[in-house]
């Protein structure tokens, strides 16, 4: 099966992505200048990115939230990840639509498991916050096993939450989350997908019992389109 995945979007709709069986996108959709704003943050889902995740050439486009995507925690706090895109794709559009929403859950696509969790730990103020003692209940529902993972917050391995942007006023500081790397380490995932911190490290790296740690942000820390997507098969 072959996969794409990529992050930290902010209204960036890229048009040319190969294609393949699934996109994966790891957070951050909507663009910043809708972001507090819920009504034009649904006008944008649902007449931009709906329309553009419906003609790539994927069977199906998983996503989750970001610590910017405000509307789907909104949606979210009163119905379940199935019931958010019933709100947002009404009467018969969900069914016709290849979007696929994760929040603590997982969805099998032919027999490839691909579980989703949008919540981060370093910014009171946004969306999709927890402490990091919350954060390890959290990622505790993390399957054992997994072939797929999607996370907004990067864990603290393999530089996947490190500012490697040279410049930046926070460049080398590191951002991973160590509840998610505690979770992750001894779990069968094939793939641990994240983004949130733009320019932590895009190539695939080994962690304990993860084959793969991976950043797929597509733009930098100044929200620049700055990486490509990142391709995969399993």
């Amino acid at each position: 099966m072959k996969f794409t995945a990529i992050s930290d979007l902010h209204g960036y709709l890229p048009k040319d992505l190969p294609g393949g069986d699934v996109l994966c996108i790891c957070g951050d959709i909507v663009p910043l200048d809708y972001q507090n704003d819920f009504t034009q943050s649904v006008a944008w889902f649902c007449l931009d990115f709906a329309p553009w995740a419906d003609s790539q050439s994927y069977r199906k486009v998983v996503f989750i939230g970001g610590n910017h995507d405000f509307f789907l925690q909104e949606i979210g706090e009163k119905n379940s990840p199935t019931s958010v895109m019933k709100h947002l794709l009404p009467g018969p559009h969900k069914g016709q639509s290849k979007l696929v929403y994760l929040c603590d859950n997982s969805v099998e696509i032919d027999g490839i498991r691909i579980y989703g969790t949008p919540w981060i730990a370093d910014l009171a103020r946004w969306a999709f916050y927890k402490s990091e003692d919350e954060l390890a209940e959290i990622y505790d529902r993390i399957p054992q096993r997994c072939d797929v993972l999607l996370t907004h917050m990067p864990p603290l391995a393999c530089d996947a939450g490190r500012v490697l942007q040279h410049g930046n006023h926070n460049t080398m500081a590191n951002y991973g989350s160590q509840a998610l790397a505690d979770a992750i380490s001894a779990r069968d995932i094939n793939y641990a997908l994240c983004g949130h911190v733009h320019t932590g490290n895009h190539f695939p790296e080994p962690f304990g019992c993860v084959r793969n740690v991976v950043n797929v942000s597509l733009k930098d820390e100044d929200y620049k389109v700055a990486f490509k997507p990142f391709n995969f098969e399993i």
